[in-house]
């Protein structure tokens, strides 16, 4: 007689995104049930999110050892190209014409994404001020940045690199680590080369007990201009933009304090208290938290590896991905995995990989998978992948055709000229954010890199997209008797994860 792991229904609760769970579980009126997988959501965002810092980190500093220091700024440049500029610098000016909306909106897709609900090694937090020039998110500590110099990712041979010279992506320091190198460039050089001004200027720390602070000015003219010297940037003299609804506070204290906290605290915290309808609304919002940082990382992944393949070819790339998986996935997830017994080997990654990837159901395309077993198998039918997938069928691989380019241009004028004549609520303004691909979701990198030649690493196939990959280089190392991956063998294919139970022990 067939051993089944799981029941029908186990499996198909597996697929459930975490805060749809709660919602079942508050309308049934199981309340202990509901306040547990509110702690279980708490726990299952923390191992990707990590998974992607601590990649970036490894692959950057890879390449500047490779490479040269000096290529660093091309680099980041090329990422940013793909993943920032067309999706957010160029509508950035609502955030000054709607600042409330832009805390709120940084708050919860920046750093509370950011921030795991307060869990993982060195749990990150954040806290909120306004005064009447700006506002500051302060760090204690950064979620990627200082937790990765902390779980000692820049010690010899972990994988992280401190730079060697002083530049102005590096705010004239040496010894700055490689993964807040993006900062600068995001923040700050970036967008003065797009808007004319710095957009988020930054005052990192100086030193382990010190904090990172992130500035938001309320009037961008405001900006200090010790700010451009340490870049070495001239100050411009921008038009001013008054904000709809001004005030000289937006925000109160409370307001402030309750933006910062994880949101699984303040779902339990209602659910004590008896408010249903509450924890449901909060339970709703989270759902797209983690989207805008997720899609993100998966875009600075994939023009990281595009740009390895460009600038030194594809035996270059392979070396890079071996470094990646040696140093992120054998270490951090592989041997992890080991350990558990085989359902919770399927957990762990439903859990913690797949359900987290697919951003809860949110995005453009939205991911989704399911879990099925048999007498032998166990597969994971992922239709699309939410990272890998997402990118092949949103469009990641295809050339920004002149008809994109033009679409693009005439969404940003439409919408942008719309903010500013018409004083829309916020909600309103987060719809029409994620539609023109400001949330960093509908607008994909353009022709990113596919295998030119067949690999063990590329499933043995050639035209496989690089940031898939990564999965062909997980089963090369860990072998295919346990773990069979099937690529999406086109745009609109599901990726399949098919897992041998009698291997699973």
């Amino acid at each position: 007689m067939a051993h089944y792991l799981f029941t029908k229904e186990e499996l198909e609760e597996l697929s459930i995104p975490y805060p749809d769970l709660i919602i079942r579980k508050i309308g049934s009126r199981e309340y202990d049930k509901a306040r547990s997988l509110s702690r279980e959501m708490a726990e299952s965002r923390v191992v990707l999110h990590d998974f992607f810092a601590d990649s970036c980190v490894v692959l950057w500093s890879w390449i500047g050892e490779q490479m040269g220091e000096e290529v660093m700024e091309d680099m980041f440049r090329y990422v940013f190209e793909h993943s920032v500029r067309r999706q957010l610098f160029k509508i950035s000016v609502l955030f000054q014409v709607y600042p409330r909306f832009a805390i709120s909106f940084l708050a919860e897709a920046g750093w509370r994404s950011h921030s795991c609900f307060g869990t993982g090694e060195y749990p990150a937090r954040f806290s909120i001020t306004e005064d009447e020039e700006k506002f500051t998110f302060h760090l204690h500590p950064c979620a990627s940045g200082e937790r990765l110099r902390r779980k000692g990712w820049y010690e010899p041979m972990r994988g992280g690199k401190l730079a060697e010279g002083a530049y102005g992506f590096t705010h004239n320091h040496k010894d700055f680590p490689y993964y807040c190198m993006h900062c600068p460039f995001h923040n700050e050089i970036l967008p003065y080369e797009t808007l004319g001004h710095l957009m988020w200027p930054l005052d990192e720390p100086q030193g382990p007990d010190h904090e990172c602070r992130w500035h938001i000015y309320k009037d961008v003219n405001a900006i200090p201009k010790r700010y451009y010297d340490t870049l070495g940037l001239e100050k411009l003299k921008v038009p001013s933009l008054r904000a709809k609804r001004w005030r000289k506070r937006y925000f109160t204290e409370e307001e402030l304090r309750e933006m910062a906290r994880p949101v699984t605290d303040r779902i339990i915290e209602n659910l004590e208290k008896g408010d249903a309808k509450e924890a449901i609304r909060l339970c709703r919002d989270v759902k797209d938290e983690f989207l805008f940082l997720h899609d993100l990382y998966v875009h600075m992944l994939v023009t990281t590896f595009t740009f390895i393949s460009e600038r030194r070819g594809e035996d270059a790339l392979e070396e890079a991905l071996h470094v990646q998986f040696q140093k992120c996935i054998r270490e951090q997830l592989v041997e992890r995995i080991k350990v558990l017994s085989p359902p919770e080997k399927i957990r762990f990654l439903a859990r913690k990989i797949f359900g987290p990837d697919r951003c809860d159901g949110t995005g453009v395309p939205k991911g989704r998978f399911t879990v099925s077993e048999s007498d032998k198998y166990i597969e994971f039918v992922l239709h699309p992948c939410g990272s890998g997938g997402r990118l092949l069928k949103g469009g990641g691989y295809e050339p920004m055709t002149g008809f994109k380019r033009w679409r693009e241009v005439v969404e940003d004028a439409l919408v942008i000229n719309l903010c500013k004549s018409l004083p829309l609520p916020d909600s309103v303004l987060k719809f029409a954010f994620s539609l023109t691909g400001g949330s960093v979701t509908r607008r994909k990198p353009y022709a990113q890199g596919r295998t030119k030649k067949a690999y063990p690493w590329s499933f043995e196939s050639r035209d496989i997209p690089y940031y898939c990959c990564q999965c062909g280089m997980l089963q090369t190392e860990v072998g295919s008797s346990c773990l069979k991956i099937y690529p999406p063998k086109g745009k609109h294919a599901p990726c399949i994860w098919q897992l041998d139970k009698d291997r699973l022990i």
